[in-house]
């Protein structure tokens, strides 16, 4: 037999259905055997991209890809490594 956790409560198989349209979009869902142990977890989308990721444009990339490069040896001799 397997139950099903919201929030750390054991849920019916009758409101399961309904629960698990709401609160599967935020928390996660626990399925559990007969012992408590869980076999199975359905964890939420993650939620919208933080702002750095916003500012990732295509024009941004070009300006980057516009500056000058060094090779990691060019590095190592700039940085006194060598």
């Amino acid at each position: 037999m397997v139950t099903v956790y919201f929030g750390g409560k054991a849920v019916s198989w009758a409101e399961a259905e309904k629960l698990f349209a709401e609160a599967a979009r935020t928390q996660p869902v626990e399925f559990r055997d007969e012992n408590g142990k869980v076999i199975a977890t359905s964890v939420p989308p993650p939620g919208p991209d933080p702002d750095w990721v916003a500012r990732i444009t295509p024009e941004e990339t070009a300006r980057r890809m516009a500056e000058p490069f060094f090779t990691f040896e060019e590095v190592k001799k700039r940085l006194g490594w060598e």
